[in-house]
């Protein structure tokens, strides 16, 4: 039985309320030890092509 592959390669980007947002979860780690912008960082898992800029704004929102 053959099946499809489906699978969608992804990125990780960490990201803070105020937009702000990196793909290095060490140098996330390190803002937030800071407090670098106020709040924790976010952690979502996106397409590699996707509009990074536009889906941290949509998921602030």
């Amino acid at each position: 039985m053959d099946s499809l592959n489906t699978s969608t390669q992804t990125q990780l980007i960490y990201y803070w309320l105020d937009g702000y947002w990196i793909t290095d979860p060490e140098e996330a780690e390190l803002m937030d030890s800071i407090n670098a912008f106020g709040s924790l960082h976010q952690v979502a898992e996106l397409p590699l092509e996707a509009d990074i800029d536009a889906e941290v704004r949509r998921l602030l929102s």
